[in-house]
């Protein structure tokens, strides 16, 4: 059998109810050259079977089991298994366009010095056909052309992770390039993580948006419940990874501030499930932690106001952020 030239890597947990579409938008391809492998991370629903049908129909799909260890784990095990000279990842609740796999493809095949090609992405809500815009307004960092060397891309970065696993086709020579897998020890943003290193590595990016080409992500339920405090840890262990990497003042500061900003998301989330007394508390040590006068003085204000209010300053101080950093990329 020849080499596939794209491998599909689908990490699944408890996402039978969607993976036939998922995995339906893949038989739809244009390009028909892939193999996939679904990565079951040790789901107790209906996927294994869900997927046993498709893998007896269709011998590109393969199913691989494993014990639950985490989605990075899962998206390694799947890199592990294939062989293709292109990586696609998705997700078993999210769907692929049908040019997604050829127009990107095709691009890496004709340009040997590009070696990540991504395009944006849509979304829309579980049962129902319409598809939505991002809330990635125009002229912010998600919207603007980032293509060159991933040192060029690292500010977009720094702000967001403006790169998600769906949109770009890579080679699987940036693997080796990044010098590892994905990051395990990270619960959630190990796709974040893997795209700075990326930047750090001076990996040669292109944009290329195309109507067709977009990925689809769907909203429901269990997408938008995910544990906040968990994705918030993660910011701030991607950010401070960050640190040392930085090739300018500039972004060192700007880094700082959003780091600042998530350690508010996380006095938020403090105060709101387990009261004022740990918030104060949280605010006292990170203020000492990070030798920082203004969490001192939201520690003092969290003491000093009603809980209610405490969380419109704090929502404020955050949104405040933001609108700051959307501006400066709009200039």
């Amino acid at each position: 059998m020849n080499q596939p030239l794209v491998s599909v890597i689908v990490p699944c947990y408890n996402y039978g109810r969607f993976i036939a579409e998922t995995l339906e938008s893949l038989q739809n391809q244009t390009l028909q050259n892939w193999e996939c492998v679904v990565v079951d991370d040790g789901s107790t629903d209906d996927s294994a079977e869900v997927v046993q049908k498709f893998v007896e129909s269709d011998p590109r799909i393969r199913y691989v089991y494993q014990q639950n260890q985490g989605l990075p784990a899962a998206r390694n095990t799947g890199i592990r298994a294939t062989t293709g000279k292109y990586i696609q990842f998705l997700d078993s609740d999210d769907l692929l366009q049908p040019d997604k796999l050829q127009h990107h493809t095709a691009y890496l095949e004709t340009h040997a010095e590009v070696e990540l090609v991504y395009g944006g992405l849509r979304y829309f809500y579980n049962g129902t056909s319409e598809l939505i815009f991002s809330p990635q307004h125009k002229n912010t960092p998600w919207t603007l052309d980032k293509s060159g060397e991933g040192i060029a891309l690292l500010p977009f970065l720094v702000i967001s992770c403006v790169i998600m696993p769906p949109m770009p086709v890579m080679r699987r020579t940036t693997i080796e390039k990044v010098t590892g897998l994905f990051t395990e020890d990270l619960p959630s943003c190990e796709d974040w993580e893997f795209w700075i290193r990326c930047c750090y590595k001076n990996v040669q990016f292109k944009y290329l948006d195309s109507p067709n080409t977009l990925p689809l992500m769907r909203l429901h339920h269990t997408s938008m419940t995910r544990n906040r405090i968990v994705m918030v840890n993660s910011f701030i262990e991607v950010r401070q990874r960050l640190r040392p990497i930085l090739p300018t003042p500039q972004l060192v500061k700007l880094n700082e501030t959003l780091l600042n900003n998530d350690f508010v998301e996380k006095c938020i989330l403090t105060l709101e499930r387990e009261g004022r007394k740990a918030a104060i508390r949280e605010a006292f040590y990170l203020s000492i932690e990070r030798k920082s006068s203004i969490l001192l003085g939201w520690s003092v204000l969290l003491f000093a106001l009603p809980p209610t209010w405490a969380v419109k300053f704090l929502q404020l101080q955050r949104s405040f952020h933001k609108r700051f950093y959307h501006w400066v990329f709009k200039k």
